[in-house]
């Protein structure tokens, strides 16, 4: 059976390269760092001074930012497909307990 391809990815002439997040309802980003880190174009206080992010097990001082995968987060598996599970379920119930505080003071 030969192997099925997928069709080629269509990229606009014209893709934005700017995102406006207030307006466009997003207030947390996750960022994955893939295989090579160039954190440059964030315009946050969270760089230190080799201009890698500052963060506690993929928490930053920036409320919203969030980081995965990137080397020894929670673990030395951190930035392996084998230890993204454990640092997203430690991460995620991070989240959880952030977003729980955020609609409790925004209901009371």
């Amino acid at each position: 059976m030969p192997a099925h391809r997928l069709p080629p990815t269509r990229v606009p002439e014209s893709p934005p390269l700017m995102l406006d997040l207030a307006a466009g309802g997003i207030s947390t980003i996750i960022w994955a760092t893939g295989y090579r880190t160039d954190y440059s174009w964030l315009e946050l206080p969270v760089l230190d001074r080799k201009g890698m992010v500052r963060h506690d097990g993929g928490v930053t001082t920036s409320p919203g930012l969030y980081l995965m995968g990137v080397p020894f987060m929670r673990r030395r598996k951190s930035t392996l497909i084998d230890g993204a599970g454990d640092d997203a379920r430690e991460l995620s119930a991070h989240l959880a307990s952030y977003l729980d505080g955020r609609v409790s003071k925004i209901v009371a």
